[in-house]
Formats: C-alpha cells, sequence, structure tokens
C-alpha cells in the first residue's frame, strides 16, 4: 500500500521567508490591520505560536511589510520614470503610475499605514522612509526640469510635496468613492501642472 512521503522540515530561514511573504500577501488581500498572528498563520498553514516563535513582535513585521510592498512600488515607478527622455515626459509619466488602478492596492496599504502608524512606531517610521523616496523621485524630476528650463519653480522640494500631499488626499477621496477617477486625477494633474509652469495637457 503506498505512502505518503514525509514533509520535508523547513529550515529556519526557509521559515521566516515563509512568514514574511505571508505576510505580504495577507497585507495586499485584507490591509495591514489583517497583518496579526493568527492572519499570517492561516495563510502559512501553521499554529499561530509557530509565526510567534519566528516574529514575536508584530508590529515590527508589519513595519517591515510596508516597507517592502510600498519600496517596491517606489522602485518599480523609479525605473519606469528613468526610462523617459525629458523631465516633461518623466513628470507625466510619474503622474500615471500614481493613478495606475493596478497600483490601487497599495494604495490602500498607504491609508492603512497613516491610520494604524499612529500607534505603531515601526510602521510610522517605515512611512516616513518610504515617504522620504517617493519625495526624492518626483523632486529630483522637477529639478531636472528646472535645469533645463522645461519646467518653472523657486522650490522643487515644495512642489514634490504638494504632489504627495494631493496624492494622499485623492486616495482618501476614492476609499470613500468621493468623486470620480477622472476628477481625482485632474485635480492632480493640473495643480502640479500649474506649479510647474507647464499646461496641464502637457502632462496628460
Amino acid at each position: 500500500m503506498p505512502t505518503t512521503p514525509p514533509r520535508r522540515r523547513l529550515s529556519p530561514a526557509e521559515r521566516e521567508a515563509q512568514i514574511v511573504a505571508a505576510a505580504e500577501t495577507v497585507a495586499r488581500a485584507e490591509g495591514l490591520a489583517a497583518v496579526t498572528m493568527r492572519g499570517v498563520a492561516a495563510a502559512v498553514g501553521v499554529a499561530p505560536s509557530l509565526v510567534a516563535h519566528y516574529r514575536p513582535a508584530m508590529e515590527d513585521l508589519v513595519g517591515e511589510t510596508f516597507r517592502t510592498v510600498a519600496g517596491d512600488e517606489v522602485a518599480e515607478v523609479r525605473a519606469l520614470v528613468d526610462a523617459e527622455p525629458d523631465p516633461v515626459a518623466r513628470l507625466r509619466t510619474l503622474l500615471a503610475c500614481i493613478a495606475d488602478p493596478h497600483r490601487d492596492d497599495v494604495a490602500s496599504l498607504w491609508a492603512d499605514a497613516w491610520s494604524i502608524g499612529r500607534t505603531n512606531p515601526a510602521l510610522a517610521q517605515a512611512a516616513r522612509e518610504v515617504m522620504d523616496d517617493w519625495q526624492a523621485l518626483a523632486t529630483g524630476v522637477v529639478r531636472d526640469g528646472v535645469r533645463t528650463g522645461s519646467m518653472h519653480t523657486d522650490d522643487s522640494d515644495e512642489v514634490g510635496r504638494l504632489l504627495f500631499a494631493l496624492v494622499d488626499a485623492t486616495n482618501g477621496y476614492a476609499l470613500v468613492d468621493y468623486l470620480d477617477r477622472p476628477t481625482r486625477e485632474g485635480l492632480v494633474r493640473t495643480t502640479i501642472a500649474h506649479a510647474v509652469g507647464l499646461e496641464p495637457s502637457a502632462l496628460a
């Protein structure tokens, strides 16, 4: 009679990687609030005590999970932006990437980060770090535009801060279905275009 071969026991490094991957899957599917010992354990198919053995501080895992997911998005968008031939095209691509509906799952995680980060210092730190990455990307594009004469502003940093203040506000609108998507995207595009001396059509 055939027998089922015993399951290979995972090494500590393999189990750690499995837990980290499961946390990311849970976060994308259900939000950061679902990244709990029980939630991650259910995704892996193990007892919560095993998750606790590897990750006793779930707050840290939540912060790391957000940092990985949100940081990967910044790196992906940066590569797309950097591939464009001039600053205006790079800014147009940056806005298009931010507005891409396929990135809505990460936008929802940002809403979680702003809320849960009030009581989770690790998550708050991760959110600040990734926001700095976004700010650096946007500011760099605007500075290049000013240097080449295709954009005009006295404060590139301020334009970067304005952009992500608008993005966060309109992402909040989206969570409660306030204004339709074209209106939200148009608000961001028009405001940023005017901030750097462009016609909104240049960024459409």
